[in-house]
């Protein structure tokens, strides 16, 4: 086993994997409001597809896994898709980003599988403004999904919010009792320009500054000594609780340089940068016979064409092949 590293002397060993790029929501943030065109399922790639590419990933020292979407829980095969990131034996973390709709009927099984720890999107805890939002979610459901993933000892639980101006900005601190009443993590993201938002982006936009001195007013936060360098989040201890919260800054204050993760889309190719085009085709490797060192190879080759930084402005996207989030789970 080698260590995966970067012509900037990143180590990469942090893999985000798409595993469908089909959602049974909409967030405006996310998807455009008119038809969007998924990858047929029969297109996608299978379970054991996904533990090749992993198993290549662990040989040049990934060792944390996400599975991400779209939404992953609407794959009938969630299940055995963890199982066969979890038989790699190597990976020490498998988390999963979902908006929870499904996570109650499927957290004992993903637990079981290997599934090790939750990211669930709550943009708002009114039901009215989260249907909205989600172009018609429940909240409700949501709610009891994560009470059901803590059950199954998939912990811990961490909250995603995206920021939006004038439209959960006034229950920014609810959110946040929320989820630290409940022993969750709550991590808000400064909302990021997509080719399909970035005519009302800038509108939408609210700083994660303006967030932190909002929530300043209810809680004493702490800088966490321990936060790691390589995620994007800047993290806080806050007094009297055990969950964290953190900011996530793709414009007001640019992480690129502790960044330590590369992407997988749901049709197998990897991308070196969330907002970065340069991407090459891994499960074809596989589909044309090759196996775990064919990829491997592969993926020290491409490391070296990670892009420094991302260039993203307020109204004003970087990427022209990423047109929603859910084609690559953020």
């Amino acid at each position: 086993m080698d260590q995966l590293q970067d012509s900037l002397g990143r180590r990469i060993r942090y893999l985000r994997v798409s595993v469908v790029d089909a959602c049974n929501l909409g967030c405006v943030y996310c998807m455009p409001s008119s038809r969007v065109l998924f990858t047929k399922f029969s297109n996608l790639m299978s379970p054991s597809e996904i533990g090749t590419i992993v198993e290549a990933a662990a040989e040049v020292g990934t060792r944390t896994v996400r599975i991400t979407g779209g939404e992953p829980l609407v794959r009938h095969d969630i299940a055995e898709v963890a199982g066969c990131i979890s038989d790699v034996g190597l990976i020490d973390d498998i988390p999963i980003s979902t908006n929870g709709i499904f996570l109650r009927e499927k957290a004992e099984s993903l637990s079981s599988a290997g599934v090790t720890r939750a990211n669930v999107s709550i943009d708002s805890l009114q039901p009215g403004v989260f249907r909205e939002v989600t172009r018609g979610g429940d909240i409700g459901r949501v709610l009891e999904g994560i009470k059901a993933a803590a059950r199954s000892g998939i912990w811990p639980i961490k909250i995603n919010t995206v920021l939006m101006n004038g439209i959960n900005d006034g229950e920014l601190v609810e959110i946040a009792r929320y989820a630290l009443d409940h022993d969750y993590s709550i991590r808000f993201i400064e909302m990021m320009p997509l080719k399909s938002n970035v005519a009302f982006q800038p509108k939408l936009f609210f700083p994660a500054a303006r967030a932190k001195k909002l929530l300043e007013e209810h809680f004493h936060l702490s800088a966490v000594s321990h936060a790691s360098e390589t995620g994007p989040a800047v993290n806080y201890g806050v007094e009297g609780y055990q969950g964290h919260v953190g900011f996530i800054t793709p414009l007001s204050g640019n992480f690129c340089s502790r960044c330590n993760r590369v992407r997988v889309t749901s049709d197998g190719r990897l991308r070196m940068c969330l907002f970065g085009d340069n991407m090459v085709d891994l499960v074809g490797i596989i589909r044309a016979g090759g196996g775990r060192d064919e990829v491997a190879a592969k993926l020290r080759e491409m490391i070296q064409f990670k892009p420094e930084k991302h260039y993203l402005e307020i109204g004003k996207t970087s990427s022209e092949t990423l047109f929603a989030m859910s084609q690559v789970g953020g």
